[in-house]
């Protein structure tokens, strides 16, 4: 199913695409069908290794897993020699020297390849411990905390999860018609056993995004490393709907209400109210035809706005109207007094996608890429870690980071930070034990 992947050149248009398809068709998860097909496709660039991959299928997906994630340390310009290299290091490694031998571990593969690494590079020859130790460091804490007759419940966790925990009490609370926080109680207590809800979180990521990369949750922002990891994991375990939001401005309705998929186009493109310093969710606003549906203005995503009730009551009234531009985004109100105010579209889509970024698919060439630059950058960046912990020497590596972060476009998430040191104890202002005085 998976070997034509590793055919040298052979690549797919869409990636996620042919993803989706095959975790519909087996249904596997799709974090094994991921790391299938780009475990198949790094052996485009072993030669040795693919070959022997063909006549014994010795290698499993963990085997394959194992060689793609190492081999992305090295960047998506990797020099073909070191390829090679490393294809002799992994072609003797699984080559059996003796009647049934057993079959090398990931960990022996991973740290093979990160030996061989560290050997030709020194930028990216990082301490294994040192960096999951630094990883670790924002692990989730859960407490709850007493005071007086009442208890504050706290959990610190990544966003992601945050929002999916958020998302199922507010489902539980819907369902039994209580508050959100009786829902929280219950769920909490184990009271809410039996209770089935399908809760919805709504996540944007670019057609082009890499597995590593960012997604963007609506009141949140872009998520972190940390949470970054957590929503690839769930994404591993659930089968998401997926909304094309460039298909969904392109349709046009025959009725007046607009459809789920092209209202989170409208969302992503204005993230509150359009009206001037109206910051109210666009989630929670009407969609206004700008021009009334009555007077033949269509249901498309290019005629509908977020507006608040308050300020859609005003339109409605006529006592303002807007003109948006296209191009720029901006938009235009003008005031029955003849004045006007402009107003800069701040969305999700507009913060990505310009006329020169376009919202092409991904390939899976384009994936291998980015997953690629994204682990060569971290390999460098724990790196001058590692060099930090040994010189201490705070101001160059602020600025080898600072130069990192530039050179990649990427946020390193990591700071180095003097260790700390324990301070004197204060001179005592009296003597403890004063001199005995002095017979005269």
């Amino acid at each position: 199913m998976f070997g034509h992947y590793s055919y040298p050149g052979f690549d797919v248009d869409d990636f996620d695409a042919t993803v989706t398809q095959l975790q519909l068709a087996t249904g596997w998860n799709k974090g094994f069908v991921k790391n299938a097909i780009l475990g198949h496709a790094a052996l485009q660039d072993l030669p040795r290794l693919r070959e022997l991959q063909q006549e014994t299928r010795v290698m499993d997906v963990g085997h394959l897993t194992a060689v793609y994630t190492a081999i992305e340390e090295l960047g998506p310009d990797v020099d073909k020699e070191a390829l090679l290299h490393i294809d002799g290091i992994l072609f003797d490694t699984f080559t059996p020297t003796r009647h049934d031998q057993a079959v090398p571990q990931r960990k022996t593969v991973t740290d093979r390849i990160r030996a061989a690494i560290k050997r030709m590079d020194k930028s990216r020859a990082y301490d294994k411990r040192k960096r999951e130790d630094r990883e670790q460091d924002d692990a989730e804490t859960f407490g709850v905390h007493e005071y007086r007759d009442r208890a504050i419940v706290q959990l610190d966790t990544n966003s992601l999860d945050g929002r999916r925990i958020q998302a199922n009490v507010a489902e539980v609370a819907r369902e039994l018609g209580i508050s959100t926080a009786d829902a929280a109680i219950k769920l909490l207590s184990g009271e809410a056993i039996g209770i089935e809800v399908t809760p919805v979180l709504n996540v944007y990521a670019p057609k082009n995004r890499a597995i590593s990369g960012p997604v963007y949750l609506p009141g949140s922002g872009w998520t972190t490393p940390e949470a970054t990891s957590a929503f690839e994991d769930w994404l591993a375990r659930t089968f998401p709907v997926t909304r094309d939001l460039e298909k969904e401005g392109e349709k046009v309705l025959q009725g007046y209400g607009p459809g789920e998929g092209m209202r989170h186009a409208v969302y992503a493109r204005n993230r509150t109210c359009i009206y001037p310093e109206c910051n109210r969710p666009a989630e929670q606003c009407q969609l206004d035809h700008r021009i009334p549906y009555e007077e033949g203005g269509r249901t498309e995503v290019d005629n509908l706005f977020p507006l608040c009730q308050h300020h859609h009551n005003m339109k409605t009234d006529r006592r303002i109207f807007y003109i948006p531009d296209p191009y720029s985004g901006d938009i235009i109100w003008l005031f029955a007094d003849g004045t006007y105010v402009v107003t800069a579209e701040e969305g999700l889509l507009r913060d990505q996608i310009t006329p020169f970024n376009p919202r092409w698919q991904s390939s899976m060439s384009a994936v291998r890429k980015n997953r690629a630059k994204a682990a060569e950058f971290f390999a460098k960046g724990h790196t001058i870690l590692d060099k930090f912990d040994q010189d201490l020497d705070l101001e160059q590596a602020t600025a080898a980071i600072a130069d990192l972060e530039q050179d990649y476009g990427m946020k390193f998430g990591f700071t180095p930070e003097m260790p700390y040191v324990e301070p004197l104890p204060e001179e005592p202002v009296d003597a403890p034990f004063p001199d005995p005085e002095e017979d005269h």
